[in-house]
């Protein structure tokens, strides 16, 4: 997939990745790699990254991965049947985390996926697995 058509991927990836600033890094089967600079709306009141953008960005992460397409009108979307998250470590603001996501086996439907949330220095700050069902192609939605 050449930088034009990942970029029209990312721009099909509305609402929530939009508003919390994720980045489209890869894109291609089996795999996607969502990136996100940690700013503070990222934290808890403690000054470390929040458990739902953890929980978020595995769970954007491993949709994309099982709904890969050669085009962006031909994505569908992910909707999550189940979600595990785990917290290994903290990370600060300013730190640059990226989900690696791989698709772990897949059916017509549904589909497993495994991601971690490394840091930039593949430190893990937190993995997951999930089970997702591929839904409605992007481009018939609103």
């Amino acid at each position: 997939m050449n930088k034009d058509q990942q970029q029209a991927v990312e721009r099909s990836v509305t609402g929530f990745f939009q508003d919390v600033g994720c980045e489209l890094l890869e894109y291609s089967e089996g795999r996607a790699v969502v990136g996100l600079t940690l700013t503070p709306r990222h934290m808890n009141n403690a000054g470390n990254l929040h458990g739902g953008v953890t929980a978020s960005l595995l769970d954007i992460a491993m949709g994309l991965c099982g709904t890969w397409a050669p085009t962006a009108e031909e994505r569908r979307v992910a909707i999550t049947l189940s979600l595990n998250v785990n917290f290994s470590a903290t990370a600060q603001i300013g730190t640059q985390v990226r989900a690696v996501a791989t698709c772990r086996s897949a059916g017509h439907k549904v589909f497993m996926a495994a991601c971690d949330l490394l840091d930039e220095n593949d430190n893990l700050i937190g993995f997951g697995e999930g089970v997702l069902k591929k839904g409605a192609y992007r481009k018939d939605l609103p």
